[in-house]
């Protein structure tokens, strides 16, 4: 397959150049599922309908006069869509295990050699399942953000 890129808009450069290991600029957030999801289940819906936006599947390239949108030829689902165990909390806490895990991936960058975003999945939480999401900010805003992995939900 030929190299597919695009240029980057200068306002998601910004976002792209604005990052510093004390300010990531990736947008964290965290869904409670019920029913639980698989992780099978998961990466079929982000197959389906996720990666439908050319993004998903580019990793970015920089210059001095700006970024670039790759095609990762080497994209792989399991570096996207991780399965996490929490630590082990009293009955009860699960929601402190969950917040203190966000809390070290918020302070982790995302790898600049694959695209910027990933799932982490804890298939078994309180009667469901949690979903800990980072998606770099240059791939879209807050708001494009909620409709696009609005997609990959029904109702």
């Amino acid at each position: 397959m030929a190299t597919v890129t695009e240029r980057m808009s200068k306002v998601d450069t910004a976002w792209l150049r604005m990052e510093r290991p004390t300010n990531l600029m990736m947008i964290v957030g965290v869904w409670v599922l019920k029913p639980g999801v698989s992780r099978e289940a998961l990466c079929q819906r982000i197959e389906e309908r996720l990666l439908q936006y050319p993004q998903f599947r580019q990793r970015v390239e920089q210059d001095a006069a700006g970024a670039t949108w790759v095609h990762d030829e080497h994209f792989a689902m399991d570096r996207h869509v991780v399965l996490e165990k929490l630590a082990r909390k009293s009955k009860g806490r699960e929601q402190e295990a969950l917040q203190d895990r966000v809390a070290e991936l918020a302070v982790q960058p995302l790898d600049r050699l694959r695209p910027l975003w990933q799932f982490h999945l804890v298939e078994n939480y309180k009667g469901g399942s949690a979903m800990m999401v980072r998606i770099h900010h240059c791939i879209a805003d807050g708001i494009a953000l909620i409709s696009v992995t609005m997609s990959i939900v029904d109702g």
